[in-house]
């Protein structure tokens, strides 16, 4: 099997683009719930409609309902959900576990696919995931290719990788510097977009700016076959937010690509693209002259350090196609490298990227010409500037031509018979097998002129009107027969509409779950106020046990990315003699790599997650099985992590059937929002933290100054500010080779814990990241005077 092409469609214009471009797939948002709720996306009308459409032209499509889901909005979600599944709608993209649990209830046969915001990086949750109904997964953007055949040696569900489109710097579904600075939130679908804006370094006393959060767009043509050799399903391209031609262009390349792979086979390919290396490079050319930032980069694949970063420009870089040589008052002379064309659009730019003057060129031009343009009063301009296109009118007219402006025509096959004293017949069938025949008045012998098989086919190939076209036509018929050109006509029409309807009908079903209230759930288990704290550093545990007359903690958690495991061990022992409970926090992030280590450590006996620790808070999927799989930890001393997001009822009780029922409110809950979620689960709210705005596997530390990965667990941190001003820490974690970029005003609601024990909150956790021993002290004694927030525990998020 080769992968499919999945393509973007972020209006109902771009499907009909990518369709015509040759993808094999679509994924496409609805009114709600998607992960780009500022694309265009179809209402329910056009939705359906956009379903049939793809059905009509063999291409899937799957219904993105990627983002995080409020206990309100659960409520809708059935009635959201099932005319498109009725309709035949292919795969649901999900990331909120209740979401995935309550669609494989409501639609057992409907194929879900884990989304990429559940940063998923190993296939060890594969047989969970597919209980509830996941046939395929679409692991982290950060894997290496080695990892991804990883995946694929773990398990036989479906991969699907993103080759193609923007990168986010976290890890997605991670984030949350868009909710953090103000109420829209990446995982409702409502970035801002933080990632993309300049910021402030303080290196040292030394301030520089630059989008050191802005990632290049990600092109994968280079690792074509090897990502077909690794067992991957589907190519997916990123772009709900790019116009109709990009979607359409970026379609078409790596349709021709994989054509290639498959035509010629492995040895083949990659003899032909060693052979024709400047078609190859052309094409590469053509994809960053319709969208790239600072180039291209082909990401994690290789797993060897690259830069990554647009740090420059932060949008479309365009493409280098000249040099200012000469300025006069009022022109300015550049010398092209490259043709250019009549209405391109160039732009001069300085050495930092930074843009002097734009105009539309006004006629053809050749590579090696100097060209002499006018500029504006005020624009600077400089020699040895570099000039830029950033649109190529030529290609977007070539693209236009061929993708959008005619759409792809369905190829039939028919055959059309008829005999004196019988009916005729018009039989068609499409290349998926669905048929239809229609059948006309009984047929009689021609008084003058009898109908010829060439007027015939004339007839009925005239298909222009319609999503159909003959790619064969048999015509059967007796050499005296009177057939009119007005029956043959309407035997057509009749023909592909029943066709078309056929087709439909043939993905069509009806939903037999009968609603009800969703909320059924067992009573939870009643527990005591508890107060708990986290810590990262011995200093930190220390400053926690020095202080526990001032407040009465029965709690510590113990975070592994900073202590050596004599440190965990030597911390533990620490908390357990101070008559505490003692829980391990483990990481954000746990690769393969990183399962590979800690699973030898558990064969030879020395896993710290051997110890015996009261509870073990988890951050993703791949622990939730490490622990009961390869530890053989009950699930029932698992708790999840405030980044596992537990935003409605139903994420609670997938984990309950899962045998987890201790969580942590998740940081973009409004307390009146946790109030069902606290009635059927026991959870803790985190009351003081430095929020976790990302976690990234890019490296500030190694962008700026090299990997000092060498240096073990050293703690290497950066500050950086936004342009007004407020300041985020960086803190590499080497030991598990990921960033995390804390906000740097901590959230506090230490003074409001009545109203979260009010509604079922029973535990209360000090989070602490990268406080000093003295802070930790002065917060837990309630003389910490720093400014504060209270997150959106106080101001919902959208």
């Amino acid at each position: 099997m080769y992968p499919e092409i999945l393509a973007p469609a972020g209006s109902v214009e771009s499907l009909y683009a990518a369709v015509n471009a040759g993808c094999d797939a679509v994924y496409m948002g609805g009114a709600r719930f998607g992960a780009r709720a500022y694309a265009d996306n179809p209402d329910c009308e056009n939705l359906l409609s956009a379903i049939n459409y793809c059905h009509i032209h063999g291409v899937k499509l799957y219904m993105t309902v990627n983002t995080l889901l409020k206990d309100s909005e659960v409520k809708c979600l059935y009635k959201y959900i099932k005319p498109y599944y009725e309709i035949g709608l292919d795969a649901v993209i999900v990331q909120d576990m209740g979401v995935l649990s309550l669609l494989h209830k409501y639609f057992p046969d409907l194929k879900l696919h884990a989304s990429t915001q559940m940063a998923l990086t190993t296939g060890y949750s594969a047989d969970i995931l597919k209980k509830y109904g996941v046939t395929r997964i679409i692991p982290a953007r950060e894997l290496t290719i080695s990892e991804i055949k990883q995946i694929r040696n773990t398990t036989d569900i479906e991969i699907e990788v993103f080759v193609h489109g923007a990168l986010c710097y976290c890890y997605s579904g991670q984030c949350l510097f868009s909710s953090m600075l103000g109420t829209r939130s990446g995982n409702r679908g409502r970035c801002t977009q933080p990632c993309r804006l300049p910021y402030f370094i303080d290196n040292k006393g030394n301030k520089s700016q630059s989008y050191i959060l802005s990632m290049k767009e990600l092109c994968t043509l280079p690792y074509i076959g090897e990502l077909i050799e690794a067992g991957v399903s589907s190519f997916k391209i990123e772009g709900r937010m790019k116009r109709p031609v990009y979607t359409a262009f970026v379609t078409s390349i790596y349709r021709k690509y994989v054509n290639l792979y498959k035509e010629l086979g492995k040895s083949s390919y990659k003899r032909y693209i060693e052979d024709n290396k400047e078609e190859f490079l052309y094409d590469i050319d053509m994809l960053a002259e319709v969208y790239n930032r600072e180039g291209f980069t082909c990401g994690y694949l290789s797993g060897k350090k690259e830069d990554m970063l647009a740090s420059m420009r932060p949008n479309h870089g365009g493409v280098c196609v000249g040099q200012v040589v000469g300025k006069n008052k009022g022109t300015f002379k550049y010398k092209l490298f490259k043709d250019i064309n009549a209405h391109d659009v160039v732009e001069t730019r300085d050495g930092s990227m930074k843009s002097g003057y734009e105009y539309t060129t006004g006629s053809d031009r050749k590579a090696g010409e100097i060209v002499e343009a006018k500029f504006k009063k005020g624009c600077i301009i400089n020699k040895k500037d570099k000039v830029y296109r950033t649109k190529n009118a030529t290609l977007l007219d070539d693209i236009k031509s061929r993708y959008i402006d005619n759409n792809k025509k369905v190829i039939i096959t028919g055959i059309f018979k008829a005999a004196c004293g019988e009916k005729p017949c018009l039989f068609v069938k499409n290349a998926a097998g669905i048929e239809a025949v229609v059948y006309g008045d009984i047929c009689q012998r021609a008084q003058k002129s009898a109908a010829t098989k060439a007027a015939v086919e004339k007839s009925i190939l005239q298909t222009k009107d319609t999503e159909f076209e003959f790619g064969r036509l048999e015509v059967l018929i007796d050499s005296d027969l009177f057939l009119p050109v007005s029956q043959l006509k309407n035997m057509r029409r009749l023909a592909l509409n029943k066709l078309r309807d056929n087709i439909i009908d043939s993905y069509l079903r009806k939903s037999l779950y009968t609603p009800c209230n969703i909320e059924q759930y067992n009573n939870k288990t009643i527990t005591p106020l508890v107060y708990k704290a986290s810590i990262m550093t011995m200093s930190q545990l220390d400053a926690v046990l020095n202080s526990i007359n001032n407040i009465k903690i029965s709690e510590i958690y113990i975070k592994t990315e900073l202590l050596e495991e004599e440190n965990i061990r030597e911390a533990f022992l620490k908390v357990k003699s101070s008559g505490m409970r003692c829980c391990i926090v483990m990481p954000h992030i746990f690769r393969h790599s990183t399962w590979e280590y800690e699973k030898k450590c558990v064969e030879n006996g020395s896993s710290i997650y051997g110890m015996q620790w009261d509870g073990y808070i988890i951050k993703n999927f791949e622990e939730y099985v490490f622990l009961t799989e390869i530890v053989g930890i009950d699930s029932g001393n698992i708790i999840t992590d405030s980044g596992l997001y537990i935003m409605n009822s139903s994420s609670s009780m997938f984990w309950k059937e899962l045998g987890v029922t201790k969580h942590t409110m998740p940081f973009e809950l409004e307390i009146s929002e946790m109030k069902d979620i606290a009635k059927v689960s026991n959870m803790e709210a985190v009351i003081y933290t430095h929020v976790p705005l990302m976690v990234s596997a890019q490296c500030t530390v190694c962008n700026m100054k090299g990997c000092k990965k060498d240096f073990g667990t050293d703690i290497s941190s950066t500050i950086i500010y936004d342009l007004d001003g407020k300041e985020f820490t960086v803190v590499n974690y080497c030991k598990y080779c990921y960033n995390v970029i804390y906000q740097k005003e901590p959230i506090s609601i230490i003074n409001c814990i009545n109203k979260l024990s009010d509604i079922g909150i029973s535990g209360f956790r000090y989070d602490f990241t990268i406080e000093r021993a003295e802070e930790v002290k002065k917060i837990l004694s309630g003389k910490y005077s720093k400014r504060t927030n209270t997150g959106h525990y106080f101001d919902r998020v959208k």
